[in-house]
Formats: structure tokens, sequence, C-alpha cells
């Protein structure tokens, strides 16, 4: 987790000279989305690299496979020559589709192992931490090269007297569970090896010897050629920002490998400051960059512009900036200045151990674990577990269970979706605990959710969008079609989740206040896992509420998404916002104002919608609604959740011009949430109204056209700021800015 006074490395001269090799390539980037589409490798790279990557391949499939080298050359024999006895291709007989060929055949051939590689070349990365002094903190990453040897970028290890006030965290991520592991922190050792070069901007660096470093394997610099082309996918494991390890993998492309004897590679991927220092493998994990810079965008002017499209200015914040794609510094030539450059005697054998290291074999001191034997036993099935089952109008049900069954039962007339208890399953419990049943038992792959409507209010009002910061967190997945997206549809709405916190960054809802059905609320609440985004214990659950002040707070109202043409549609937007996905940690004050004690301005917040909804001359409109919780590091952890202390809204309506307009107000429960007891004081809560740029800044989404469209822009609403504050305190809903 960063702290506050973190600084993450980043160099803006590296980033300004990777800024000015893109623009000196435009040409070449021109031609790239064509050529990859066709799969024209000849248009991207040259014919000796097309060559060496072909040759390269066929050797690793030849040694592991044979049987796969006959069958995969066949047509292309004639392009082959035998005289090693190894199958290989010139610059003169290669062609795209023999290219294209071997990438494709090896990338499916390794796509089991492609996991277990990954995991394991992950394992030898590490987060590098920096005293700085006055208290300030530096991250980056880095990862080891050699048993002994740790290389990063020069901008973060700019000198050994910095590298001796450094330490690296190796295992600074999370589980499948997404718990967080031990860390194996050591101290770096310049006075043992260090080497540096500014132009490369590369920093090695022994690492402090412990009988457990070995386990962590290393990465080695391979300087032969041939390790990727242009056009193929890139992978890189990092620390974003200092934070836990992340992975980019395999949507990510090499776009130019540059010319001659160019140093640097450009790519696609997510990166940010903190990830310098970070490995750029080929899908064989093998190293082919040292990533050292975002590429900023520049306009026509030469200026360097922030994600507001506005002009960078010199001490801008640079997450801010707009990054088009990334440098990263090649691996054959950092290797190529290594083994020439001079090192003390002492360092020698370092140097020859870096030079000669291969990769570890998987028994190179890593523990690994044997998998546990399958018991013959049948698997337990507990009479006090609740077992969710689907019956269709056959008759039949499906009841999961250790195992899964169908069980026939005639024409029993049975309802759609239930809970059974084992020991008597025809009886119905509607007490049951929380589950993963389905609320649409008629749409259990979630395939027919229409989810966010971007143009329900007759004009487009575009879902939010995740940023280069945001994008990392975010849970992505394949809906039912196979498509990776972020987006989790449901009737009504959509979501962004963010994994890292196990709560959405946003839930954006369509409403329609004058549909026929407007469903009031029956029954009591129960709460749903959503099945598409595993593990289950990435959404905070049960365990969050239970046994304190804390409300499962809806993202989505209840209200702003029971509505349809017909009852049945209202029921399902009505059903579909207890998902735990849409649900936020709450006070229960700040949640439902139970107690008279609650501020005006909590209670407020409920009716936001109903208010805007019904102004102007139009009678009722439609609106589009987005809330979400405010994220900051400074979050309490609670029961190993962290608590918003804010949550902000966004309200887009057509204005009495029928031209598009937002609102955006922000509620805290700041002080509700600071002691968690039973018994508590309710503190001065106030709803204010905000500026869409300023809650960009807060939430790190991209609310796109909102700016230009925000009613706290206009004139007029200058005048209610709370004195330097481009803010307005809602006391009463007159006090809103329409």
């Amino acid at each position: 987790m960063a702290i506050p006074d973190a600084q993450y490395s980043f160099d803006m001269n590296a980033a300004q000279q990777a800024a000015n090799r893109w623009g000196e390539r435009s040409k070449q980037h021109s031609k790239f989305e064509e050529a990859v589409r066709k799969k024209q490798y000849s248009k991207l790279d040259t014919a000796e690299r097309r060559a060496a990557r072909a040759n390269r391949l066929l050797r690793s499939i030849d040694n592991t496979a044979p049987q796969l080298t006959t069958a995969m050359i066949g047509p292309y024999e004639s392009c082959i020559e035998r005289a090693t006895g190894t199958p290989e291709v010139t610059a003169e007989s290669i062609s795209d589709a023999f290219l294209e060929r071997i990438i494709g055949q090896t990338r499916d051939f390794q796509y089991v192992s492609f996991l277990e590689q990954a995991l394991y070349v992950a394992k030898s990365v590490a987060r590098v931490v920096t005293k700085l002094g006055g208290g300030r903190i530096g991250y980056g990453t880095g990862f080891m090269v050699s048993p002994s040897l740790l290389i990063t970028n020069h901008h973060v290890l700019p000198s050994s007297d910095l590298a001796s006030q450094s330490t690296v965290e190796f295992n600074f991520q999370r589980d499948r569970l997404g718990k967080d592991l031990p860390v194996l922190t050591l101290n770096l050792e310049p006075e043992s090896f260090f080497l540096n070069d500014q132009s490369l901007d590369f920093a090695l660096v022994a690492v402090a010897p412990s009988q457990e470093l070995r386990a962590y394997g290393w990465c080695p610099l391979i300087k032969e050629p041939g390790k990727i082309v242009a056009g193929e996918s890139i992978n890189i494991v990092q620390h974003p920002k200092g934070e836990t390890k992340q992975v980019v993998i395999r949507e990510n492309r090499l776009i130019d490998g540059l010319d001659g004897e160019d140093l640097f590679y450009h790519y696609e991927a997510d990166t940010e400051p903190g990830s310098s220092g970070s490995p750029v493998f080929n899908d064989q994990w093998e190293v082919v960059a040292l990533h050292h810079s975002g590429i900023p965008k520049k306009n026509n002017n030469g200026d360097l512009i922030g994600t507001d499209g506005k002009v960078w200015r010199k001490g801008d914040d640079p997450s801010r900036l707009e990054w088009v794609a990334n440098e990263g510094v090649r691996i054959s030539k950092l290797v190529e200045f290594i083994s020439k450059a001079s090192v003390p005697t002492a360092a020698m054998p370092l140097m020859k151990e870096l030079l000669d290291a291969k990769r570890p074999e998987v028994d190179e001191g890593i523990t690994v674990r044997e998998p546990k034997p399958v018991s013959p036993n049948p698997p337990v099935i507990r009479d006090d577990v609740d077992y969710p089952y689907v019956a269709d109008n056959h008759g039949r049900i499906t009841m999961t269970i250790p195992l899964q069954i169908t069980v026939s039962l005639g024409n029993l007339a049975v309802p759609q979706t239930a809970n059974f208890r084992t020991q008597s399953p025809l009886i119905r419990t509607d007490e049951a605990a929380t589950s993963v049943v389905k609320p649409d038992p008629d749409d259990p792959t979630y395939a027919h959710r229409p989810g966010y409507v971007v143009d329900f209010l007759g004009f487009t009002v575009p879902f939010p969008s995740l940023t280069n910061a945001t994008r990392l967190k975010a849970y992505q997945f394949k809906d039912a079609n196979g498509v990776k997206t972020f987006e989790l549809k449901y009737h009504h709405y959509s979501v962004l989740f963010n994994k890292d916190r196990q709560l959405a960054f946003v839930a954006g809802v369509n409403f329609d206040p004058i549909a026929p059905v407007q469903l009031s609320r029956e029954s009591k609440d129960k709460w749903y896992y959503d099945p598409r985004v595993t593990p289950k214990e990435l959404q905070a659950g049960e365990d969050l509420y239970a046994d304190n002040p804390l409300d499962r707070g809806h993202l989505v109202r209840r209200a702003d998404s029971a509505w349809g043409e017909t009852e049945e549609e209202a029921q399902l937007g009505n059903d579909d916002t207890f998902h735990f996905t849409n649900c936020s940690p709450q006070h229960e004050i700040t949640n439902q104002g139970k107690t008279q004690s609650a501020p005006a301005g909590l209670k407020l917040w409920g009716q936001l919608e109903k208010h805007v909804a019904t102004q102007g001359k139009k009678n009722q409109r439609k609106l589009s609604i987005f809330n979400g919780p405010v994220f900051r590091n400074s979050d309490r952890v609670y029961r190993g959740v962290k608590l918003p202390k804010e949550f902000w809204k966004i309200i887009a309506f057509a204005n009495d011009s029928g031209k598009p307009s937002v609102a955006a107000f922000v509620l805290s429960q700041a002080e509700l949430i600071a002691d968690l007891k039973e018994e508590f004081e309710v503190g001065e809560y106030k709803t204010v109204q905000v500026r869409i740029k300023d809650l960009e800044s807060r939430t790190g989404l991209d609310f796109g056209p909102f700016d230009g469209w925000d009613v706290m822009e206009k004139p007029e609403a200058t005048e209610s700021f709370t004195g330097d504050t481009a803010m307005i305190v809602v006391n009463s809903l007159d006090d809103i800015v329409l």
C-alpha cells in the first residue's frame, strides 16, 4: 500500500525523449494496425529479425516436440534448410505466412505452460523501496537477473548512495483469494556490485544474500536475437504506483522495434509511475526489454497533453498525463553494454554469474507442492447448508452440491428458483443464507442483461471509463460470448468493479420515473454474489456487515432500477440491484437515516434523483445516474476491506432546452466510520454539489464530455460557491444548481 508522501519513480526527461522518438516514427506507426490485422510482418520488421524470430521458435519447438516441427512446416518445406539438423529459414526465404504459422502454433502449444511460466517468472519481480529523506519514500520495480543481482532503471537508483538506502520486497502481492502474502524484505548491497548508465536507463545492484532469495528465481538477460518481432504480444509484471504486484498480459503488442542500432522498443501496455524497472516479456516469458517510461501524448505544437485535453505544464501531476504507448530498453543492447563494462575485480564473479545465467530449473531452491491425492470417498453433503437448485418446466431439478445431479420429479409444479435443505429437499426456506442463486432464472449466464444504455436520454451519455491508473485495478472477465470486458451488465444498470477494493468503481443506471410500473419495496432484502466475479471472495460480502452498524448500501438505488413497461421487467430491475457488486459499506445513518438525529444532508441524499427528475417544464424526465465510492489510500481497513469515507453521485438529464446537463454531488461518512461501535454520536454531515473536473481527480475515472455539460460551470453557479472552494453546500433541495 502506498503512503501519502510516496514518490513513484518517474523521469520526465526520459518521457520527453521517448515522446520525441515516438514522433519520429509516426509513419511506421500508421502502418502498424493494418499490417497486424493482415499479418503482414514484412511491413513491421526487417527480414533478418523475422528470420531470427522464426528460427528461435523452431529450435524451441524442435527441442520439445520434434513431431510438431514436421507437421508445422508442411507446404513450406522449400523454405527450410537442414544443414545443422535443426530446420532453419533465411532472410531471403522467410514469408509472412510461415512466420504467422510458427507464431500461432507456438502460442497454442505453450498455452497450458504459459500460466505456470508466468507465475514462475513473476516471483523474481520485486518492489524497490527507497528512503528519500524527510520522511519521503520512493517506489519502483526491479527483477532478479541472476542469483545475486537485481536490475531496475537508472532513474530509480541513480547512485550507489541511494541504493544503500533502498530495500527490495519480494512477494508483495496477493494470493488467489485476494489476501496479502508474507513479504521477504532484503537490503541492497551496492558495495558488492553496482553498475548503472543514464543513456540506457538501467541500474544493476547486488541483493543481500539470503537462503530464501534463491527461491524467487531470476530471469536471465538473453543477448541472442529473435526473441520478438513487431506485432507480437508482450507481457509486463510490475508494481504500479508502488502497489501490490500486477500484470498486463497478452492484449498488448510490440508496436515498433525501431531501426538499426536503436536502443528501444515501443509497445502497448498499461503502466504507471512506479512501474519503472519492470521486465517486458514475450509469450515464452523471455525478457525482451526493461520498461523505463510511458510515452506522453503531444499536440501539434509539441506540448504535452493531460487527460483533460489541456496542455500539461512542468510541475503538474504526472499521473494526469495522457499516454499513447510505452518504451523499454532492448535487452540485447543492455547485455552488449554490460559485457563491455568495467567493474572492480571483487565484482567480477557476480558479473560472470550474470552473463552466464540461464533460466533456473524448477527445483532451484523453489518449493514445489505435490498435488494432494484424490480422495476415494464421496463428497460430504452437509445437512446444515442450503444448496441452490434450478427447476425447468418438465419437473427436472438441477441442484448444486459438491456434485451436480439432475433429478426427475415427473410433473411436479415447483418454483423456478429456490433453496433446499438436503434433509428435506422439497421444503422451501426463505431464511436462507446469502447465495449465488441468480435473481433472473431465465438468464443464468447473464447473457441477456442489457446493462446501461448510453442513448437512453435521446442523446449519448457515455458510461464513465477507466484510466491507466484504474484499469489495472478493475475486474476483467469474458462475457457469455467470450468477449473480454470490464462492464458487468444487469437489468437497467452496469458496474465497473474494483478487484483491489472488493467494491465497485462506479454503478450507472437508466431511470424512467414515468414508466407504467414503479415497483415499491417489498419483502426482506437478500443479497447475491455475482458468479462472473471469481473467486467469490473478491466481492465484499456478508462477513463485512455482520454485528456492526454497517449497512449494505445500494450504489444503484433499488427504486432507480425497479421500473418497466411490465411488472416482470420492474421486478428484474429490482432484484438485480441486490448483487454485492452493487453494494458498498455505508453507516446505517448514512444509508437509511434511521434516527431522528440524522442531519438533513443525509436525508437529502436519497431525494436528489427525484428532485432533478421533477424540476423544469417537462414534468418528470428520464435520468442517467452514476454512483460510486471515493477510494483513498488512507481509508481505514475493517475486516480486510477498506471503508470509503465518501460517496459521489452524477445525475445526467436533458435541460429545458433539450441540451445535455449533469450535476455532481459528494456525501461524507468519515466521522461515522472512524470508530465503529454500536453507540455513536452523529457528526455534521452535509451533501455538497461539486464540479465534474474535481470529481474526476477524486475518483480516477474519465467522465468524457460531462465536464462540458456541468451545471456548476454556469456563471451563475459561482455565486453560490463556498468561499474560494468550487462547491455548494446543500442544506435544502433549493440550494441545488440545475
